[in-house]
């Protein structure tokens, strides 16, 4: 005989008093921004601002943006990696989350013939593999109709780095840092901010900077953030620029980092200069303010964080790559000649054995992130369904 507990009785639709209790939550501007706050990925809270005007108005707000910022950083995808004598690079996913299911599709479906020159904020800079001329464009893999933006041919002079724009948004264009030593001692050095635009590079800031010794040899630069630009020169110090106060500094790294297996980048959009460092199997992570007056007052973050797969095999690791957020730093094996990443925070590990080089110095590991802030779509005066 069947009980009770086996039939399954039809849904009710809502009482009169429950749908009253819905609207007096969603109609409450305050409990609504707390509703968004909560949503997790800006995929999702696109979607919740699709509802109405209203919703999208509290959804694009500034303030709410910087909220949700904060308890929900943008999300790493994955990362694009191009082995030597690859004929482009391929997208390798990280991120299982269903919502970020179709950004991860769109992610490796950009792959190609080229070398990723930069990669932030949900787009690449890119420089083609064209037998007649190498060419730099910006891809936005996440919003595919955007296309390809051609960029300028690159101004014929040495010393010249190109890196995207800072905050993305809408804007497809990237910047180019150009450095001119005068006179020769070298002692002096002529920067040059450059944008894109109309077909032409412009210079949009140009300073001259007394040096605190002859321009080193530099090994890479990382991209300028709030008129600020660092390098890292191959003596394994690291040379900042600072345009608006037409100043310079050698900055040196921390005591304790005694080899040259090290990287640097930039956290918290751009007000922490990050060393990231690797001695056997371990790793210690540094951070230094870039708006504090002593350049080597450097704050040890991490210390001494077991890598378990180097310490397993009994060998080292060499850094290679950190997403903006360092939240995963990725390393290789330098023996087992693999890939690898940690995750910070939990310390989980993730071995990618299909990739094996004999030099992680070959190996081209650009981790690849969600957009912020999101892009909103205009809604249509019809699918404004509340007021």
């Amino acid at each position: 005989m069947e009980s009770k507990t086996d039939r399954t009785e039809p849904t009710a639709p809502p009482s009169a008093a429950s749908a009253a209790a819905i609207s007096a939550v969603l109609g409450d501007d305050d409990l609504l921004r707390e509703i968004l706050l909560r949503l997790g990925f800006p995929t999702t809270l696109i979607r919740a601002a699709a509802v109405s005007k209203r919703w999208l108005r509290h959804a694009s707000d500034p303030t709410f943006l910087r909220r949700f910022r904060t308890r929900h950083p943008p999300a790493l995808l994955g990362f694009y990696i191009r082995e030597l004598g690859a004929r482009g690079p391929r997208f390798v996913p990280v991120s299982q989350a269903p919502e970020l299911a179709t950004a991860t599709r769109r992610a490796s479906a950009a792959e190609g013939r080229f070398f990723i020159s930069d990669c932030r904020n949900g787009r690449l800079l890119v420089m083609d593999f064209d037998p007649t001329a190498c060419r730099h464009a910006v891809l936005s893999p996440l919003h595919p109709a955007r296309g390809k933006v051609v960029l300028p041919p690159a101004p014929k002079q040495s010393l010249i780095w190109f890196f995207l724009t800072e905050n993305g948004g809408g804007y497809d264009g990237a910047v180019a840092v150009l450095m001119l030593p005068i006179g020769t001692t070298k002692t002096k050095v002529q920067v040059d901010l450059l944008t894109s635009g109309s077909g032409v590079w412009v210079a949009h800031r140009t300073v001259v900077i007394d040096l605190p010794e002859t321009l080193p040899p530099i090994a890479y630069t990382l991209p300028p953030v709030r008129g600020k630009i660092y390098s890292l020169t191959k003596s394994g110090h690291i040379l900042g620029l600072d345009m608006t106060a037409a100043k310079s500094s050698l900055i040196q790294r921390p005591d304790k980092v005694r080899t040259d297996n090290f990287m640097l980048s930039f956290g918290e959009e751009g007000s922490k200069l990050i060393l990231i460092h690797a001695e056997g199997y371990l790793l210690s992570i540094w951070q230094l303010a870039t708006t504090r007056s002593d350049s080597n007052d450097w704050v040890l973050v991490y210390d001494k964080i077991r890598v378990h797969e180097a310490w397993n095999r009994l060998e080292d690791v060499m850094v290679m790559a950190a997403d903006d957020n360092l939240e995963f730093v990725f390393l290789w094996l330098r023996s087992s000649a693999v890939l690898m990443h940690m995750h910070l925070k939990s310390r989980s590990e993730k071995v990618y054995d299909e990739f094996k080089v004999r030099d992680g110095r070959f190996l081209d590991i650009n981790p690849f992130m969600m957009v912020w802030p999101p892009v909103f779509p205009a809604l249509r005066e019809e699918d404004n369904v509340e007021g």
